[in-house]
């Protein structure tokens, strides 16, 4: 590609990753331009963890396909690829050819194993930190020259940029999303969520039920031993329910002493198990100082409001803590529950 023509493909590639915070949206335009750019036939965008020593594939594009995995993909073990290490300890590009027996054997075992034939690798540096790799793979036994080189570190200073644009961005969004005190998801986030899982349960005709638990006798631990304590026990709570759910389970303070559990693909009876579980681990790691009063709702196409699923499991949990607390109901279904 002529330099021109290069400039003007990274000043377009620039403008188009400065225009999202979204990661994944970063990681498709890298997908589709860098190996385009630079006249290969791959290339790949990993992240870099430090105090583990590993790599963790992000995005690889390769025959015209890309894959992403924003959450954290294959992980390669630094101390397994030694000229890699060496380029995010150096912050230096490295060039490695399956035809020349002097480069790091590993690498070249990879490259063979993917049918390529040389790797330019080089780091992902934003504020001086090696945040990343950037590797350039081709088929052909490639020299890449000091044009080429300089060409990719410009390409290079970009993505690394806007990575970490959009991973602070996504942090941002996280801890806003978190409650203080408990570090579970707070209100905001539960209403969406919850709006977004009674439309997904009532489009598939999947089970989708909520558990509402309220944590007993918060008044009376503040009252009596101060709100130190009463925070404590509402940390115990959080930790107990974090111990208890599945990964696709969502947890949320939302606010004083009531927690919000939804359980998509749960039945009413799987809540129940759930409940169960966390009263039991909140007995063990309060050492049995603390319960909490449970209810529990279930989307149905006779209610089918996220509003009306979290007020009957509101009233269930009301009707469980006036009945003496530490344990679980169902909310009874009725049409007029649905509002109909």
């Amino acid at each position: 590609m002529a330099q021109a023509r290069r400039l003007q493909a990274l000043l377009d590639l620039s403008r188009a990753l400065s225009s999202s915070l979204d990661l994944r949206e970063v990681l498709r335009e890298f997908a589709t331009h860098a190996a385009r750019l630079t006249g290969a036939t791959a290339a790949e965008l990993s992240t870099y963890d430090l105090a583990r020593g590993e790599l963790v594939m992000l995005v690889e594009y390769r025959e015209g396909r890309d894959e992403i995995t924003v959450s954290g993909g294959q992980v390669y073990h630094l101390s397994d690829y030694p000229a890699t290490r060496h380029v995010l300890d150096t912050q230096q590009a490295v060039q490695i050819r399956v035809e020349n027996p002097e480069d790091d054997p590993a690498e070249r075992a990879i490259l063979e194993r993917q049918g390529q034939k040389s790797l330019l690798m080089l780091p992902l540096v934003a504020r001086g930190d090696t945040i990343g790799l950037m590797e350039i793979v081709d088929d052909q036994d490639r020299v890449w020259d000091e044009a080429d080189v300089e060409f990719c570190r410009a390409l290079c200073d970009i993505v690394a940029v806007a990575i970490r644009n959009a991973v602070l961005f996504s942090e941002l969004q996280e801890t806003a999303a978190r409650d203080t005190l408990t570090g579970l998801y707070n209100r905001r986030l539960f209403e969406e969520q919850f709006e977004a899982a009674v439309a997904r349960s009532l489009r598939a005709g999947e089970d989708l039920s909520l558990l509402i638990a309220d944590l007993d006798g918060l008044k009376r631990i503040n009252d009596v031993s101060g709100h130190v304590a009463g925070d404590q026990a509402l940390r115990t709570l959080a930790d107990a329910l974090r111990a208890t759910i599945r990964a696709t389970d969502v947890a949320c303070r939302l606010g004083g002493d009531e927690f919000g559990i939804i359980l998509p693909g749960s039945s009413a009876e799987d809540a129940v198990k759930v409940a169960e579980r966390a009263q039991e681990t909140l007995a063990q790691i309060g050492q049995g100082q603390y319960s909490f009063s449970g209810g529990i709702a279930r989307v149905t196409p006779l209610q089918p409001s996220a509003e009306n699923v979290y007020r009957s499991a509101d009233l269930a949990a009301y009707r469980a803590k006036a009945a003496g607390g530490a344990r679980t109901l169902l909310a009874v279904e009725t049409k007029a529950a649905a509002g109909l």
